[in-house]
């Protein structure tokens, strides 16, 4: 995946690999709320969900854009339990994971700080997730492609023709 070669929105489209530093990933899976937000750029995703409601944009200076989409919401929800199982194992006190976000060829890598000092890695690839925290190892099966999801709504934020008034 490409993104623009520079944080202005409206700069020539030179092409280069999204890294690290452009994207980044926080999930919440607090007792009440289950959030999810995908920060490019000046661009922004947010998925909220609140018991059986659910709130689901693309920002962008002043534009908003609502999306319904019932497999952003299903990729969000597995994300947020992903992530809870995860700081229940590690024993975080965290309830929000925020870290940088790459986008491989077949898989999006995504590395949460679960305490102050330590991170974790999860790798989404099809209908996968692999997660190593330290010494804890596990491979979860999902039934949907939440790699292939936030690829989708990444190109979406990059999209110049959605943000436009």
């Amino acid at each position: 995946m490409y993104a623009p070669g520079s944080f202005n929105t409206s700069a020539p489209t030179e092409l280069r690999r999204w890294n690290l530093s452009r994207v980044l990933l926080s999930v919440t899976a607090s007792p009440g709320v289950r959030a999810l937000t995908l920060t490019f750029n000046d661009r922004i995703l947010a998925v909220h969900l609140y018991a059986k409601t659910a709130y689901m944009a693309a920002v962008a200076r002043g534009v908003e854009r609502v999306i319904n989409d019932e497999e952003l919401k299903h990729a969000a929800w597995l994300l947020t339990r992903l992530m809870d199982r995860l700081g229940a194992t590690v024993r975080s006190r965290y309830y929000t994971y925020t870290g940088p976000v790459e986008v491989l060829d077949n898989a999006v890598r995504y590395r949460p700080y679960v305490s102050p000092t330590s991170t974790a890695k999860v790798v989404l690839s099809g209908g996968t997730a692999r997660v190593v925290a330290g010494d804890y190892r596990r491979k979860f099966r999902t039934g949907v492609d939440v790699a292939g999801v936030l690829r989708r709504y990444l190109d979406y934020l990059q999209n110049d023709a959605v943000f436009t008034a």
